[in-house]
């Protein structure tokens, strides 16, 4: 698939005065591969509300996670001509936390059995991003300290030369 960007125009890189855009991954949702929702769908809370509550159920939210997205590791293959590398794509990493493993275990094992996500993660500051093809796995976390709690560990991954797409998450759904 050609990309979108290489017989556009570069537009301008925004700058703002005031930029205060906070970390952290404090939700994240799953979205089976066969669905098709758009950037405009996954910014209202009435979609989200409908799907979450669909039959069978392709749409899940969890909320009060902990993790984080370092961006995407470049892979490059020899260039043509006198250029010496080329970009040839990006893989992508998303690590979460979240508690409850004694009533998810079920869920956690169906989750690892799908190949093909597609896959939201929320900030502190309610900034979504939105990724496809992504292949999730969880694993239980069980650290020796007494005081340390156990939990849920997830790795998310896809390749994809471009970075995940950026939207403004309904606060009704991911929390405020």
């Amino acid at each position: 698939m050609a990309s979108r960007f290489c017989d556009g125009n570069l537009p301008e890189f925004v700058t703002r005065d005031c930029v205060f855009e906070p970390g952290n991954i404090v939700a994240v949702a799953l979205i089976k591969g066969d669905q098709t929702p758009t950037l405009a769908n996954l910014r209202e809370a009435s979609f989200w509300t409908t799907k979450l509550n669909a039959s069978p159920q392709k749409y899940f939210v969890i909320l009060n996670t902990r993790g984080e997205y370092p961006g995407g590791t470049v892979s490059e293959e020899d260039g043509f001509g006198r250029t010496l590398t080329r970009v040839n794509g990006a893989d992508h990493e998303v690590t979460f936390e979240v508690e409850g493993v004694e009533d998810n275990g079920t869920f956690v094992n169906m989750v690892n059995q799908i190949a093909n996500w597609k896959f939201v993660f929320v900030t502190s500051g309610n900034l979504a991003f939105y990724a496809e093809d992504v292949r999730i796995y969880g694993k239980i976390i069980i650290e020796r300290p007494i005081k340390s709690l156990i939990r849920w560990s997830f790795s998310a991954k896809w390749t994809n030369i471009e970075n995940p797409a950026e939207f403004e998450a309904p606060a009704t759904i991911f929390g405020e």
